[in-house]
C-alpha cells in the first residue's frame, strides 16, 4: 500500500485473488480508507494472474461499501492480463484503467 497523493491510496496485489486472501483484501482496503482525507482507492491488479469468482465478488462488495462512504474505486488492470481483465469488463460497473499512470495518482 502507498499514498502517492494525500487523498489517494494505492493497494497493489500480486499473485491470486481467491478465497484465501479476499478477507485480507477487504480488511486492508477498509482500514486505509478510514483515514481522514482519502477520496479515492486504486487497486492495482497488474500483478494478479488469477482472479477467482469470490475475488470478483469481493471487489464488487468493496466498490459498494466505498461508494457508500463517497470514495471512488479504480482498478488498474493491464490490457494484456487475459482472463482477469475480461472477467472484470464483463461484470460491468468497475472503473478499469490500463496503468497506474492513467489514474493520475503520481503526485
Amino acid at each position: 500500500m502507498r499514498r502517492p497523493c494525500s487523498d489517494v491510496v494505492v493497494v497493489a496485489i500480486e499473485g491470486e485473488v481467491d478465497l484465501a486472501n479476499c478477507p485480507e483484501l477487504d480488511r486492508v482496503v477498509m482500514r486505509v480508507t478510514a483515514e481522514p482525507g482519502i477520496e479515492r482507492v486504486i487497486i492495482d491488479l497488474t500483478g494478479v494472474g488469477f482472479l477467482a469468482a469470490c475475488g470478483v465478488r469481493c471487489l464488487a462488495r468493496l466498490q459498494m461499501r466505498l461508494a457508500a462512504r463517497r470514495h471512488r474505486m479504480q482498478l488498474v488492470v493491464s490490457p494484456d492480463s487475459g482472463t482477469v481483465r475480461r472477467v472484470l469488463v464483463l461484470v460491468n460497473g468497475f472503473e478499469i484503467v490500463d496503468s497506474l499512470a492513467e489514474t493520475g495518482a503520481t503526485c
